[in-house]
């Protein structure tokens, strides 16, 4: 286990404004709301909020602008532990916004301004920031566009001549426009957390499993492989795991991969079965996806242990032995 190091967090940080629609308007007509609220978001700062709420030390790297949404962030953020010592400021532009239509199916249509994020800057990153880590996580969204891409790029190598583990989470978007950039990434990855489509854009799969066995070919530790509703694929060499997804009522899917990927990190940083990290990634996600944004909305450690002790397990896992594994875990 890697007790009292912490782990670098390095994406997109930014405000985000949630709209529950009752659906999305066509063109040139108008969608109107009830409420609208804002919380801390993006997709790292959103798996850094659960890390902390389940006791793991984290060091947000990223890049914010010199605005009142910067402010606001910074005033948020000091309830907490983050570790903003390596949060850099940008007077190019400012503080990235999402905007994000949540319809009453829970599904999520997101308008995203990444301002500030992209330029956050390579020459700032130092050795010194790795002294002391556990490990370092990536949101895929950091390798669409430089500086931020250059910036991820020296925090790999940093990070690899130090034999400290790697994660990312790919998502869609970045993949499609920086296949190179992840290609060469690939083998110093520790964890890659995906999902088929993403996977098929960079090797070529057309299944879960086949998508999880390109990855581990290529150097990747451990491949993760998202599914949605239908759960996740974990895949190591020598063990192959399937979690399935709890059934929950769905309110919005802001952060529920988010959630997932948390819930992994922890797992593995805190030596449980591949079993019980799944299943406890797959029960953050559940509890993410039934709460009204994302941020500080996410669910706390008692929330989780409530949820684990009371939810119906779904078929196809041991659930007497997980359930047990995690409940003692976190007791």
């Amino acid at each position: 286990m890697f007790k009292n190091q912490a782990v670098v967090m390095l994406g997109d940080i930014n405000v985000d404004n949630i709209w529950p629609v009752p659906a999305i308007p066509q063109p040139g007509r108008d969608g109107l709301v009830d409420n609208v609220k804002m919380e801390c978001g993006g997709a790292i700062l959103n798996s850094c909020i659960l890390l902390d709420r389940l006791n793991v030390q984290t060091i947000l790297l990223g890049c914010v602008g010199e605005d009142i949404w910067a402010d606001h962030l910074r005033r948020e953020l000091a309830q907490t532990r983050i570790n903003l010592s390596a949060l850099q400021t940008s007077r190019a532009a400012n503080t990235g916004l999402d905007f994000i239509l949540v319809t009453p199916d829970g599904e999520r249509t997101m308008f995203g301004y990444r301002g500030a994020n992209k330029w956050l800057d390579s020459a700032k990153i130092t050795p010194s920031l790795f002294q002391d880590a556990a490990m370092l996580h990536i949101s895929g969204y950091a390798l669409l566009e430089a500086p931020q891409s250059e910036a991820v790029l020296r925090a790999v190598r940093y990070a690899s001549e130090r034999n400290i583990p790697v994660s990312i989470d790919t998502g869609l978007e970045p993949v499609m426009r920086n296949k190179a950039g992840f290609r060469e990434i690939l083998p110093a990855l520790r964890i890659c957390i995906s999902g088929v489509e993403e996977v098929d854009q960079l090797l070529r799969a057309g299944s879960p499993k086949e998508a999880a066995e390109k990855l581990i070919a290529a150097g990747v530790g451990l491949a993760a492989i998202k599914l949605g509703r239908q759960g996740s694929l974990l895949m190591r060499k020598g063990e192959t795991v399937r979690c399935p997804a709890f059934s929950v009522d769905v309110v919005d899917t802001t952060g529920a991969g988010d959630a997932f990927s948390a819930g992994l990190l922890y797992g593995y940083l805190q030596g449980l079965s591949l079993g019980a990290s799944g299943m406890l990634a797959s029960a953050l996600g559940a509890l993410a996806a039934m709460a009204d944004g994302a941020g500080f909305s996410l669910p706390d450690k008692q929330t989780l242990v409530a949820f684990l002790r009371e939810a119906q397990w779904p078929e196809g896992v041991d659930a007497e032995n997980l359930k047990a594994e995690l409940l003692t875990h976190f007791s």
